[in-house]
């Protein structure tokens, strides 16, 4: 039977034969839009006549795949799906083996040319090789790897819009928690709690559901992140008494769906409170890293080991802050100073010249 359109579900599927060359297919066109599933029909269709024609001379799968194919193979998570759509009228029609590492560096500017080169990295470059592996582990096309942005194309960035990237960011402290809790409503005081002393990512912390709570044992099971599988994590008693206390909302332990349905209220509670506007991420991961390590002493194996960062190193370099306190600097080699240092100097005998 020739190829033919249907429903299953909201999804178009295909089904039938090819000119019988390849074989019976039915498979999902993984679309709901009707007009994007016969274009795909089409497409099926032309690169199967060209086979039947060419023969072994004919491109193979991998040679003729587009980048919009490509997407379709891969699972992207909601904010992924969304930089994607706007790289897709670039990139869409393009076959994956024209795609050159410095055509990706390049889009990044054209679609956000006031951006900072960190987003271009993030918003661009990392979805589309992400898009582009994930290929060559499906279809055998080939890899693609894409140097990062230098120092020196960061700084013309920056000059370019007038703003300093990569600025120091401001951890959070127990003091600016308290703060922010006593004009935060009681879903984002636990957030900011919760974030604090266990340094979960936002991304984390709003899909905890009701049944990842084991709050007789003092812990919570984790959501994977970041290459992370998820983990049971352990929580303060303090902690644990604030969550059994907090009803469920939307099915969520803190009542959100979106992250970023989570920074308005957050900027709000900051300006009641009369305290520096810390994002969430600052407020919890980096204050979690800073306050044991700087504030605590905490050794940074430890602290790393539990906030679930892969090495000590990245937790150092990225998310601890110096205080700047110069009295703590001073004090410290005084507490390791010799008494015997505290005697006045004997006066010296001067060097006589030859």
């Amino acid at each position: 039977m020739p190829l033919e359109l249907y429903k299953r579900g909201r999804k178009w599927w295909l089904r039938g034969r090819t000119d019988g060359i390849d074989g019976y297919i039915n498979r999902s066109l993984g679309t709901f839009d009707p007009a994007v599933a016969k274009t795909k029909l089409r497409e099926i269709e032309r690169k199967a006549q060209q086979r039947a024609l060419l023969g072994s001379d004919a491109p193979s799968e991998a040679d003729e795949l587009t980048f919009a194919d490509a997407v379709m193979l891969y699972d992207a998570k909601p904010a992924d799906a969304g930089y994607l759509l706007k790289i897709i009228p670039f990139l869409g029609p393009m076959r994956l083996t024209d795609i050159t590492p410095k055509l990706v560096r390049d889009l990044g500017r054209k679609l956000y040319p006031l951006a900072a080169c960190d987003t271009w990295r993030r918003q661009v470059v990392t979805p589309v090789c992400a898009v582009i592996n994930n290929a060559h582990q499906e279809k055998g096309t080939p890899l693609i790897r894409v140097k990062a942005y230098n120092a020196l194309e960061r700084q013309i960035q920056d000059e370019k819009r007038g703003k300093q990237s990569r600025g120091e960011k401001t951890p959070g402290s127990w003091e600016w928690l308290t703060a922010f809790r006593s004009h935060a409503n009681r879903y984002q005081g636990a957030l900011a709690f919760f974030m604090f002393t266990t340094g979960a990512r936002i991304s984390q912390a709003i899909e905890i559901e009701p049944e990842h709570l084991d709050l007789q044992n003092h812990r919570l099971l984790m959501p994977a992140a970041k290459g992370h599988q998820e983990q049971w994590v352990s929580l303060m008693t303090e902690l644990v008494v604030e969550l059994a206390n907090l009803p469920p909302r939307n099915d969520r332990v803190f009542g959100y769906q979106q992250r970023w349905g989570v920074y308005k209220a957050w900027k709000t509670a900051c300006q009641n409170a009369g305290i520096d506007y810390i994002p969430p991420h600052a407020a919890g991961r980096h204050g979690f890293g800073t306050e044991l390590v700087v504030r605590q002493g905490v050794d940074p194996r430890t602290a790393a080991d539990m906030g679930r960062w892969s090495s000590p190193k990245i937790l150092l370099d990225t998310y601890t802050h110096s205080t700047k306190n110069t009295a703590s600097v001073h004090e410290a080699f005084r507490r390791g100073k010799p008494e015997a240092f505290s005697e006045p100097l004997k006066p010296g005998k001067s060097a006589k010249r030859k």
